[in-house]
C-alpha cells in the first residue's frame, strides 16, 4: 500500500463554518465534509477559525466503531420470550 505523501490542505465551506460557530448540539465534535476533497473529518479551532483536522483524501477513516458493531448484529432475530408469548397466544 503506498504511503500518502501530502495531506489535503482542507477548509470548510461557509455553511459549515456557521454551524460550527453556532455550536449547538456539540457540532464541533461531529465530522463535517472538507470543501476541497469531500472527506468527512473532525474540526478544530485555529486562530479563531474552524479548520479540518489533518487528513489524506486517499485514506478511509473509521470514526464510529459503535455503529459498525451495531451493523453486524442480525435485526430479525426473535427472542425466546417472543416465541413463548406467541406460542401461548396460539393456544
Amino acid at each position: 500500500m503506498p504511503i500518502p505523501a501530502k495531506p489535503c490542505d482542507g477548509r470548510f465551506s461557509d455553511e459549515v463554518q456557521e454551524v460550527l460557530n453556532r455550536n449547538r448540539d456539540r457540532d464541533q465534535w461531529a465530522n463535517h465534509p472538507c470543501e476541497i476533497c469531500g472527506v468527512a473529518v473532525g474540526a478544530k479551532m485555529e486562530k479563531g477559525k474552524w479548520v479540518p483536522e489533518q487528513h489524506w483524501p486517499t485514506v478511509k477513516y473509521i470514526r464510529n466503531a459503535a455503529e459498525k458493531k451495531r451493523g453486524n448484529s442480525p435485526r430479525n432475530v426473535v427472542s425466546n420470550d417472543d416465541a413463548v408469548v406467541a406460542e401461548l397466544a396460539s393456544r
